[in-house]
């Protein structure tokens, strides 16, 4: 948001240089993301957090410097005699649902002469980043940026009969003042009179009711919409404006009867325009709002002590009213907040206007106190390891949308009835929440097939079930999955038993699924302590071939929350003070056999003298799957003699021959 330092000296009393300025607007809370010279003003680029709409106008900004200033706010002049007219609106103006326009001001103007704003207003509109039109366009404009409230003007004569605000029915067509025809989605906020659609509310104007050049009597509406409806029709027809953005946000319930009453101001000054109607104003009044604080809050919260009655001048400077309270041994200060700030809510949000205009930069620099804490939790130091593990088996990560498509649903082979699927999409292709990462794997396989012959991906992130939990939430498990082109069965498996042995996941097991995935061929069911945690497997060539992938193509996913509750403790021996012996083994493995169970019986025959398993290849012999491994042993009282080691070598090959593992001769 752009704001011109000229304008806010009309309301608050600004002597101090632009930098200076921008510095205090930054330490109480708002971005200062450049300061410019403009045609011998200065102005500030703003970025406005999306909890605070009462900064979205100049009256906001300049409110802000006041208080950080210590400084009386004035106020632009409304309407001198907004009783003036008749008292009979000549327009009837209807509301379908109240929720859509829950507030508005609307009243006629007529005798205006439409022709060019004057200099001054022309160039603040120019410097805060709004084109000049005419001038009724632009005071409208000009109002907005200055109040905050976004308002709209028809040509009169160009209404039939009642003017109706309705929610739109799918497929509605209006024609807006940018010359596009528009189909309408379901639910967007349109204003109609008896013929035709005159508005799209809250995003823009109809060109059926555009003031033009034969323009002389308008009607002037100033309305609240519902938030939610102008951002979902916004985000459907990919059409942004700076109304928009403002009727976006939680506004001031009160502010569209002084919005009307300073445009309507400004157009007799400006336009000659008398108002000929009753100012029809509809609107609940907003209730008095009050928050007890306690004064222990803001110390603990803060860490700082002020006194009742600086707390008391802070918030006032703000426009809030305050009453000190006594409540046993605690002292409280009740906050009236005003309707303008429609995001303090709680003790916390008072808590931190204190602190914000008090100024962080005043507060006293401490030690922390304690031992610092990574803040680190389990599933996240899991995930971090996980990535270690697959990056040293030579996978490389890869991050894809949560969203995907009808078209990738059906390559897969998933019907799209089983998969949830999202009201208010962004994009108009994707509109489906992930069941499987491999959406985004298989995608991104495709996109690397042509560069790549032989490749391996991975990817963490959350996957989406259409079964809802009891709070009617769908379920959203974390998965880890790994994709294998021009591969083999024997490097899936093996590099999903790698990651469970490093992560000290032991009790693992492989057996054959019934129900087959949709778009894979038999698949094997990765069990962790006996529970479910994955598959492993080849995708279908007929899948493949939709997404151009003509090699092998293998993968695994696995339940990261499953893993996360089977992981063991991480235990720590001291090193040997004699020898470690190491040798190799090198294997001929079935495929149904596991790391975790040939790890087992080389524990079990070296016993005491084991010490560490690693795996060092695995590779195909004659179609034959064959690891190589490199076992250690010691003797934790002196050094192991040949013999020993001998009688070790003969116990494993018995073990290993037992579980289903054959020697390798060659």
């Amino acid at each position: 948001m752009k704001v011109p330092l000229s304008w806010l000296k009309d309301y608050v009393e600004i002597h101090e240089d632009p930098q200076q300025i921008a510095g205090q607007l930054q330490y109480s809370g708002t971005k200062v993301e450049s300061v410019d010279k403009v045609d011998g003003d200065t102005v500030f680029n703003l970025e406005i957090t999306p909890n605070r709409p009462d900064c979205l106008s100049v009256i906001g900004i300049a409110r802000e410097i006041a208080a950080v200033y210590n400084r009386r706010l004035s106020l632009p002049p409304g309407l001198s005699n907004p009783s003036v007219g008749s008292s009979n609106l000549p327009v009837s103006f209807e509301v379908s649902q109240k929720n859509l326009c829950p507030a508005y001001s609307a009243g006629i103007i007529d005798s205006i002469r439409l022709d060019q704003s004057p200099d001054w207003m022309r160039s603040r509109l120019e410097k805060s980043g709004v084109r000049s039109i005419n001038n009724i366009v632009d005071i409208t404009n000009y109002v907005m940026l200055e109040t905050g409230q976004p308002m709209h003007a028809f040509d009169f004569d160009k209404i039939r009969g009642t003017i109706r605000v309705k929610a739109a029915r799918g497929g509605e067509r209006l024609v807006s003042l940018d010359g596009v025809e528009r189909i309408l989605p379901e639910g967007a906020i349109v204003i109609e009179d008896e013929e035709k659609l005159i508005d799209l509310a809250g995003l823009m104007g109809g060109e059926s009711s555009e003031v033009d050049k034969n323009t002389t009597k308008i009607v002037l509406h100033v309305p609240l919409y519902d938030p939610l409806a102008i951002r979902r029709a916004s985000q459907y027809l990919g059409l942004r404006t700076q109304a928009s953005n403002i009727f976006e946000k939680k506004l001031n319930p009160s502010a569209h009867r002084y919005a009307f009453e300073r445009a309507a101001g400004l157009l007799r000054e400006i336009a000659q325009g008398n108002l000929v109607s009753s100012i029809k104003t509809v609107s609940e009044m907003p209730k008095e709002r009050s928050i007890n604080v306690p004064f222990s809050l803001i110390k603990d919260t803060l860490g700082i002590s002020l006194e009742a009655r600086e707390v008391g001048s802070i918030l006032g400077r703000l426009e809030f009213t305050t009453n000190i309270l006594k409540g046993g041994e605690e002292t409280f200060i009740k906050v009236g907040v005003p309707s303008f700030r429609t995001d303090i809510t709680e003790p916390i949000d008072i808590t931190e206007e204190v602190g914000r205009i008090y100024g962080y930069n005043r507060f006293p620099k401490t030690l922390p106190i304690g031992s610092p804490n990574d803040g680190i939790l389990p599933i996240q130091d899991l995930e971090k390891k996980i990535r270690e593990i697959l990056v040293s088996l030579n996978l490389k990560e890869i991050y894809s949308s949560s969203l995907t498509s009808a078209k990738i649903l059906e390559d897969l082979n998933i019907p799209s009835q089983n998969v949830l699927r999202i009201s208010n999409r962004l994009v108009l292709d994707y509109e489906y929440l992930r069941p499987t990462l491999l959406t985004g794997l298989i995608t991104a396989a495709s996109n690397n097939v042509d560069n790549f012959e032989k490749f391996s991906l991975f990817e963490i992130g959350r996957v989406f079930d259409k079964e809802l939990t009891k709070d009617r939430l769908p379920i959203q498990s974390k998965k880890i999955a790994a994709i294998f082109v021009n591969s083999d069965f024997s490097l899936a498996k093996g590099a999903a038993e790698e990651l469970l042995h490093r992560l000290e996941i032991t009790s693992l097991k492989f057996e054959e699924v019934r129900d087959q995935p949709p778009f894979a061929i038999p698949t094997t069911k990765v069990l962790v302590n006996n529970t479910p945690a994955g598959l492993v497997g080849e995708i279908n060539s007929e899948s493949l071939s939709r997404f151009g992938v003509t090699f092998p193509t293998f993968a695994f996913e696995l339940d990261l929350e499953i893993l996360e509750r089977s992981r063991g403790t991480i235990s720590y021996k001291p090193t040997p003070k004699y020898p470690l012996v190491k040798e190799d083994i090198s294997l001929f493995v079935p495929k149904n056999l596991s790391f975790s169970e040939i790890e087992q019986a080389i524990k079990s025959a070296a016993g005491k003298n084991f010490y560490a398993l690693e795996l060092v290849e695995e590779t195909t012999v004659s179609g034959k799957y064959s690891m190589l491994l490199g076992v250690k042993y010691f003797d934790a009282n002196k050094t192991l003699k040949s013999v020993e080691v001998g009688r070790i070598r003969e116990k494993v090959a018995e073990n290993l021959s037992n579980v289903g593992a054959r020697l390798r001769t060659n």
